[in-house]
């Protein structure tokens, strides 16, 4: 008996020790979080990026977001898997949002930076149809991204121009259904399964998966009909914008016409392909004589999104001016791009795998790091940057736009020297190559000019140790290929080569270009082989073996400045403000794993191979092995 009062009496204070914690934690959290939202807010505001003011002359729309049916009620929500943030707009202050800025005298146009919108065909075409309407004030929209999946091609191609990043893909290839099938799973589990049906009900498909391997002719007739009226719709609406045939897309979707992005252009498509500066300054002349001022869509509906359709924007604008007033008033009249930053040497830190978008403290997110070099070329009293880098590669596209960063910081006549660490493979070595001089240790890990793609095909182990069958419904054969399930066929393949194939030359002319060397003296040693540093400063791929403090001295005597200062990006930045931007839809990396396992090396190379399945990059310019040294 006292054995069990023992366990009770435990048991009960254990549960009222974990109600008292988790009480405790609320507090402890909500307290974060409103002090990160001031702080995130005051961080806004001192960055010129804060909640619309009327002084924004350009509106970004990106939907990376989650849409719903109505806005307001939820405006985000915590993803505890990740531990992120999970904005949300309602598709209703989307459109709304686009007639407030069709009629708002600041907003000059709209850009569309959009590389795929998560939502149905039917909320995908009131979007469109949301931004003819805003075209219909006679402002201008001007579409961009570095990759266009089919959705966000559907949406930006309603642009008066569309533009494609020039190392970017674009997915045009019909849309596709695809079910899992059960009864196997169910044999293996010895689970039987009873299916009532109304009479007749032979449309009425839901219940198919229990008891079929593959789609019933009626459901077949019913999807076919469904992806038939879907696809109509799409290509009817791109070829009005484009003034294409819908003839040229049905061809387009069946023999994966785009396989490059020059591919896009000479078909129509699009308009020319475009580096992200050059787009800058393209709707830079869209604007006259003003300065462009963009604020993200998020931003502008941000009223509505964090504080319910009730809450005037004259009520968030007195929140704004009571954090401001804390501040000193700023000069207006001067450029803070051109703000010096506080020493003569940038030293940016380029560390983990490389992935588009922002990074973190294991990642090189691509535009966290080009921003950082951007803001190094655009400062008055940086001379020079010394890249350091420490990374195995990842994504060719993330890759390409780090590395046109690093051409026009030279090209505004600033020094660009790399420094190398353990490793700077693959994409490592191309965000490096066009350096003035490149310094590496004798065991930097460097080389692996080469590219891969990586497209699993489960479909047999679903089969074989689950009884899981697929079965597919498609307007054109390529359509939603590769899948992962699937294994491609030869056409294919020939064609994702052909896209393979582009990537690998053009990453080796970059290196040519970079080193000074002939495109056979690259290939020599290029073909995705690895170098120690020493064997790389034998065959030209580095110039110099030296730590970072060998080349920061060296980058002294190359600007003639022994004294020189230096500061040191991207800047570091406070997590919970990074969260609280993330919620308000200025978007930021959080990652978990830097709270439970910041230098678990075995989780970190888990997360990395994660990402990498996860990513939307197939192509990868990336260190296909991992080398752990133990003591």
């Amino acid at each position: 008996m006292n054995f069990l009062k023992n366990i009770a009496s435990s048991a009960i204070g254990s549960i009222l020790g974990m109600l008292i914690a988790g009480t405790i934690l609320i507090f402890i959290f909500v307290g974060v979080l409103i002090g990160g939202l001031f702080g995130a807010i005051s961080e806004l505001e001192e960055t010129n990026s804060d909640m619309y003011s009327g002084e924004a002359n350009v509106l970004v729309m990106n939907l990376d977001m989650n849409i719903v049916e109505r806005g307001g009620e939820e405006p985000f929500a915590l993803n505890f898997s990740s531990f992120s943030p999970d904005p949300q707009i309602g598709l209703d202050q989307i459109l709304d949002g686009l007639t407030r800025a069709a009629s708002d005298d600041n907003i000059k146009g709209l850009f569309l930076n959009i590389s795929g919108v998560a939502a149905a065909p039917s909320t995908l075409e009131d979007i469109r149809d949301g931004i003819a309407k805003f075209k219909e004030s006679g402002k201008w929209v001007i579409a961009w991204s570095e990759s266009m999946s089919q959705s966000g091609y559907y949406i930006n191609s309603v642009a008066d121009e569309v533009y494609l990043h020039p190392a970017g893909g674009m997915t045009l290839l019909g849309l596709r259904a695809q079910s899992m099938f059960y009864p196997g799973l169910l044999d293996k589990l010895g689970i039987d399964v009873t299916v009532l049906r109304g009479p007749n009900n032979k449309y009425k498909s839901a219940v198919e998966p229990l008891l079929r391997k593959n789609y019933s002719a009626a459901n077949r007739e019913q999807l076919e009909g469904l992806l038939g009226e879907f696809w109509s719709t799409i290509s009817s609406d791109i070829a009005e914008n484009r003034n294409i045939p819908v003839s040229l897309l049905d061809e387009v979707a069946e023999n994966i016409g785009v396989r490059l992005p020059q591919d896009a252009v000479e078909l129509n498509l699009i308009d020319a392909t475009l580096y992200e500066d050059e787009i800058d300054d393209l709707i830079e002349n869209r604007l006259d004589s003003l300065k462009l001022e963009s604020i993200s869509f998020g931003e502008y509906t941000l009223s509505e999104r964090m504080f319910g359709m009730d809450m005037s924007e004259d009520a968030i604008a007195e929140i704004i001016t009571a954090i401001s007033d804390k501040d000193e008033e700023k000069d207006d009249s001067i450029d803070e791009d051109l703000l010096p930053l506080g020493g003569e040497i940038a030293i940016i830190y380029a560390v983990g795998a490389i992935e588009s978008g922002d990074g973190d403290a294991t990642t090189i997110g691509s535009a966290t790091t080009a921003a950082a070099i951007r803001k190094a070329r655009l400062a008055s009293d940086v001379k020079a940057v010394v890249l350091r880098v420490n990374s195995p590669g990842g994504s060719a596209l993330a890759s390409d736009v780090i590395w046109r960063e690093t051409v026009l910081l030279k090209k505004a006549g600033k020094k660009l020297i790399v420094s190398m660490g353990d490793l700077a493979a693959s994409g490592g070595y191309y965000i490096s190559c066009a350096a003035d001089r490149i310094f590496a240790n004798p065991t930097t890990i460097t080389g692996s000019i080469g590219v891969f793609g990586i497209i699993p095909n489960l479909g047999g182990m679903y089969k074989k140790h689950l009884g899981v069958e697929f079965d597919d419904i498609s307007t054109h054969s390529h359509a939603g290929k590769p899948d992962g399930v699937f294994a491609m066929n030869n056409f294919e393949i020939e064609a994702y080569n052909e896209i393979i194939s582009d990537i690998y030359y053009d990453f080796s002319s970059k290196v040519a270009e970079g080193r000074g060397m002939t495109a056979e003296q690259v290939e020599e040693v290029a073909r995705g082989r690895v170098w120690s540093g020493n064997d790389a400063l034998e065959i030209g791929l580095v110039d110099e073996i030296g730590n970072l403090e060998d080349a920061l001295s060296y980058t002294k005597q190359l600007i003639n400045s022994p004294d020189a200062e230096h500061v040191i990006l991207p800047e570091i930045r406070d997590p919970f403000e990074m969260f609280i931007e993330d919620l308000t839809g200025v978007r930021a990396g959080f990652d978990a794993l830097g709270l439970v396992a910041g230098n678990n090396s075995t989780l970190l190379e888990i997360l990395s191979v994660k990402r990498m399945v996860e990513s939307n990059d197939i192509y990868q310019t990336r260190l296909p092995f991992t080398l752990l040294f133990n003591d």
